[in-house]
């Protein structure tokens, strides 16, 4: 009886300190919330394979001190994602280096014609050489740059004329968006149309283009499978790849604790540049196959016509050279980095 009793009394006082610790211990803190704005479609292998698990893995690194939140809805177009970081609208978001090319001219080094073979070798080397000799010079003001990835590699896409030689692409329209791509076309000797980019198909179904330059896995979401009877492949990607940065409002980046920034970058940095532009090849791969099954005729451009190519956009890498020289980098130093990286990429 008395052992009975003293069980029950000892469970009894146990229940109590347990109720009391609850009311008197320190509730866990919240996690700091940061918005995380994306533009691209929740359905896009860039979205649900890569920045979403991102922010999820950023979270878990935390160990409960960040919460990723990522918008139903994009809350600017493309161009403003850096305004709404800027002006902490949106902590976090991505967009193409191209549009802030006054401000970061060093990291357009991934944009240079034929620099890089695979999106994972451009993406990893992007950052590696940004750390190596753009970092220092602090480009990014306002923001805290994270990772830099590359997009795929672009093709040439035409109808029933092959574009496979400078002699084929005589008085031949080609859509063309940004003017170092038009001055390419021009420089080969095509006819370049300019645009947006926005609505290739209708370009080049209605006859007012006769080919399109775009990553093959691009062309598939652009709906240009139907309008697609010639492919010529560029080694190095034709014009120049797409170069995106990942960024955070940089005093909300240095106002968080430090586990949380540590969080933030070492689950993005080279790791990240490493997966996306994985992400970006296999789409192009799975692109090409589907090109392949709808009947369009694949080539590779001939060296001569690579040879030719490269002529064409030489201007845009003694732009970025001369860049290079007015912000005190060594250049040439800098491209055999970019490209010795990229190519270890490629051979693993």
């Amino acid at each position: 009886m008395t052992h009975k009793l003293t069980r029950r009394a000892f469970k009894t006082l146990a229940a109590a300190a347990l109720a009391t610790s609850a009311i008197t211990a320190p509730a866990a803190a919240e996690p700091t919330e940061l918005l995380f704005n994306v533009f691209i479609p929740r359905p896009a292998p860039l979205y649900k394979n890569a920045l979403e698990p991102w922010a999820r893995a950023v979270e878990e690194a935390s160990n409960g001190t960040l919460k990723i939140t990522i918008p139903a809805a994009s809350m600017a177009p493309p161009k403003k994602q850096y305004d709404i970081v800027q002006d902490g609208v949106a902590d976090i978001a991505t967009a193409s280096v191209q549009f802030k090319r006054k401000q970061l001219p060093l990291d357009l080094i991934g944009t240079l014609p034929l620099i890089a073979g695979s999106a994972k070798g451009a993406s990893v080397a992007a950052w590696e050489t940004h750390q190596k000799f753009f970092a220092e010079k602090d480009q990014w003001g306002d923001f805290k740059l994270l990772s830099l990835f590359s997009l795929g590699e672009p093709a040439i896409l035409s109808g029933d004329k092959a574009l496979t030689s400078v002699d084929d692409l005589k008085g031949v329209k080609i859509l063309a968006v940004g003017k170092d791509k038009v001055d390419t076309w021009k420089n080969l000797g095509a006819s370049p149309v300019g645009g947006d980019g926005k609505k290739p198909f209708e370009i080049v179904s209605s006859g007012v283009a006769d080919g399109v330059t775009v990553p093959l896995g691009t062309g598939v979401t652009q709906g240009l499978l139907p309008v697609t009877k010639q492919v010529t492949t560029v080694p190095g990607g034709m014009g120049g790849r797409a170069v995106f940065g990942l960024f955070m409002n940089r005093d909300r980046f240095e106002g968080l604790p430090e586990e949380a920034q540590k969080a933030l970058t070492e689950t993005s940095g080279a790791t990240l540049a490493r997966q996306i532009g994985g992400i970006m090849d296999k789409i192009d791969n799975t692109g090409r196959e589907k090109f392949e099954a709808k009947g369009a005729v694949v080539t590779e451009a001939t060296p001569e016509f690579v040879e030719a190519i490269g002529e064409a956009g030489k201007f845009i890498k003694d732009n970025w050279m001369a860049a290079a020289e007015k912000s005190g980098v060594d250049g040439n130093a800098a491209m055999e980095y970019f490209k010795e990286i990229a190519a270890g990429e490629m051979s693993q």
